[in-house]
């Protein structure tokens, strides 16, 4: 790596950053542009989460399914060996297997030593998706009483309201830039407005969950203070609520901890505060990877023109299959020393599972570098699998499958306003997140 690139690993390094994403939450420390292979038990050849990797991704995943499907790899961070893996049943195996622990204090000496860790000392070590049963069993057994499916459906008249207001006025032949614009304001609002917090909140809260992702070196001195104003908040919010409960999320996870009575303050804090982080951050994502595949796939983008009522069946899946917003799950680390196909990974290593990879095994789903918003058959891991698959799927889904109607049945003759080759990822290893998407309607 270049000089300036250590400098900023380090910088970031030193102030942490939070991801958050649909699978509970993912919580990481180096989230930039990782550049350099530097050890591996089968030489590649490309750099993996070099600028070349992200401009492609699919074809290095393809490459390292096909050629090393459990590939030993050490993260320039810290020089943390670690394991990228990529096939479909191993990602099931490992998800589904409770040997693979989502706690980061079970992390090697090296992922201990390298930063990488950011929860530790916070409030943010008591999120979910970093607990072991039992403790993550009472927790989510908490949260899931406000995820019924009869409580997700009375979220239908919020979002009808909110995707309305947000394209009141938008009219055929402008220029709109979807992820500013579209994208990043739905989510942020309906999660607001079911959590129970003020629009001014809101904007603040939106911004600093962008920050806790941000790539750019400019941003790195902010990082901490968007982290502390967040945790912060979800505290107040939480005092606010419990002692003025009202027909929201907050009030209803205030009602099931008393009811239970055997989840912790910080526990109830952490489970709010993780839902303003995943509930901003991930479904804007997908929003913009699925407007983008339908893009991609011209005939599929008709199909939902011509019948919207397709993404409430196969049609959110499939988006979800094809371009998740979440490329890697958050590190497991085996609590043992366990075999995967011909390799032995160390108790403590962090394994990276490739979620971008599994669902795109061809030996699982055909042709499946297609779009197709009529398939059936394997379920994909979009939103997870195992116990930590995501606590608000039934909310993300519904989000989507309204929002991404909405767009299209007003807006059949969508079109990318900017040649294709001009769209850009950003460069963040666990994630498909875009930077822009400008639009004419």
């Amino acid at each position: 790596m270049g000089r300036d690139l250590r400098q900023g690993l380090r910088q970031r390094r030193a102030v942490g950053g939070v991801l958050a994403a649909n699978f509970e939450m993912y919580d990481a420390g180096d989230l930039i542009n990782v550049k350099g292979n530097r050890m591996s038990n089968t030489v590649v050849p490309f750099e993996l989460f070099s600028p070349d990797y992200f401009r492609d991704p699919y074809s290095a995943l393809d490459w390292l399914r096909e050629n090393s499907p459990v590939h030993r790899y050490v993260f320039p961070v810290g020089n943390v060996p670690m394991w990228v893996v990529t096939r479909y049943d191993d990602a099931v195996t490992i998800l589904g297997d409770p040997r693979f622990s989502t706690a980061e204090w079970r992390g090697s000496p090296e992922f201990q030593a390298s930063g990488l860790s950011v929860s530790a000392g916070t409030v943010l070590s008591q999120t979910i998706p970093g607990l072991d049963p039992p403790q993550h069993t009472k927790v989510r057994r908490c949260a899931m009483s406000a995820f019924t499916p009869r409580s997700v459906d009375r979220w239908r008249e919020d979002i009808r309201t909110i995707v309305d207001d947000t394209i009141k006025d938008w009219a055929p032949g402008q220029e709109r830039e979807l992820v500013a614009e579209f994208a990043a304001l739905i989510p942020s609002r309906v999660v607001s407005t079911r959590l129970g917090f003020t629009l001014e909140r809101r904007e603040q809260l939106a911004g600093d969950v962008d920050l806790l992702i941000s790539t750019d070196p400019a941003d790195f001195p902010r990082i901490p203070g968007a982290r502390e104003r967040i945790i912060a908040y979800g505290r107040e919010l939480v005092a606010l609520k419990r002692a003025e409960p009202g027909d929201d999320l907050t009030s209803a996870f205030i009602r099931a901890a008393d009811e239970e009575g055997r989840i912790t303050q910080d526990e109830l804090d952490a489970l709010v505060i993780i839902m303003i982080i995943a509930g901003v951050g991930t479904t804007k994502m997908f929003l913009t990877n699925a407007v983008l595949a339908l893009f991609d796939h011209p005939g599929q983008l008709k199909l939902v023109a011509d019948d919207p009522g397709i993404l409430a069946g196969t049609g959110v899946e499939e988006l979800l299959r094809y371009e998740s917003p979440v490329a890697s799950t958050p590190w497991r680390f085996p609590t043992e020393d366990i075999r995967i196909r011909d390799q032995v990974i160390a108790a403590g290593e962090p394994v990276m599972v490739m979620v971008a990879a599994a669902n795109r095994d061809p030996a699982v789903f055909d042709d499946p570098h297609r779009l197709d918003l009529t398939r059936t058959g394997a379920r994909h891991l979009g939103l997870g699998h195992g116990i930590h698959n995501c606590l608000g799927a039934a909310a993300a889904r519904l989000i989507s499958e309204m929002t991404l109607a909405t767009l299209v049945g007003r807006f059949p003759g969508l079109r990318l306003a900017i040649p294709r080759e001009e769209v850009r990822r950003h460069e963040v290893w666990a994630l498909n997140d875009y930077r822009a998407l400008p639009v004419i309607l």
